[in-house]
C-alpha cells in the first residue's frame, strides 16, 4: 500500500466529514510510513484523531515515527507545544524532513492534497501548490507597488518625513553629523 492509499483510507475513516487544512496536514504525516498508518487508523473515524491513544499505542516505535506523530498532532491541533523542534527536524533525513516541510505547507492551506490516478490507475499522491503560487505573485505585485510609490514620492521631492505629515522624520539617506558624533 503507498501513500495515496493510506491516506485515502485515513480520509475515508472520518466517514464524509469536511476536512479542513489540519485533517490534511495531519493524514500526510500519518500516512507516510506504513507501520505509523497501521496503529493510526486504529485512531481515526467521524470524531476526528485520537492522538492520545495513538501516541500510546505507538510505544516502542523509533524517534522518527514518534517525532512524525508528534508533529502531525501539533499541526492538528494548532496548541500546546511541540516537542520537536527546527534542529530536530532537519537532522530527520529524506524523506521526514521534506515530508515534515511538505505538511507544514498543507497546514497553512498554501498547498493542497490531492488523489488522482495515475496511469496504472492507482491512485497517486499529488501536493497543489497553485495558493501557494497565487501567494507569491500577490507579494510580488505588492512589492513593486511599493517600490514604485515610493520612486514616485522621492520623484515628488518628497522625503518620508514629508509623506507622514510633515514630522520631518527622514528614514533613508546617509546619518546626518549629529549622531555621528553620539557613536
Amino acid at each position: 500500500m503507498d501513500q495515496a492509499q493510506r491516506y485515502k483510507e485515513l480520509a475515508a475513516r472520518t466517514e464524509g466529514k469536511t476536512l479542513d487544512s489540519s485533517y490534511h496536514a495531519a493524514f500526510y504525516l500519518l500516512s507516510c510510513e506504513q507501520g505509523i498508518f497501521d496503529v493510526a487508523k486504529k485512531h481515526v473515524n467521524a470524531m476526528g484523531i485520537g492522538f492520545d491513544g495513538l501516541k500510546r499505542s505507538l510505544r516502542g516505535f523509533d524517534e522518527t515515527s514518534l517525532q512524525i506523530v508528534e508533529i502531525a498532532h501539533n499541526l492538528f491541533k494548532w496548541t500546546g507545544k511541540c516537542k520537536v523542534t527546527p534542529f530536530d527536524i532537519s537532522r530527520m533525513g529524506y524523506p521526514y524532513m521534506e515530508q515534515v516541510c511538505n505538511a507544514i505547507w498543507i497546514a497553512s492551506g498554501e498547498v493542497k492534497v490531492q488523489i488522482r490516478d495515475a496511469e496504472n490507475r492507482e491512485p497517486e499522491l499529488f501536493l497543489d501548490s497553485k495558493p501557494y503560487q497565487r501567494t507569491q505573485r500577490l507579494h510580488s505585485r505588492m512589492e513593486q507597488m511599493y517600490t514604485e510609490m515610493l520612486e514616485s514620492s522621492e520623484d515628488m521631492g518628497m522625503g518620508m518625513g514629508e509623506q507622514n505629515g510633515g514630522i520631518g522624520i527622514e528614514m533613508f539617506g546617509e546619518p546626518d553629523e549629529d549622531m555621528e558624533m553620539e557613536r
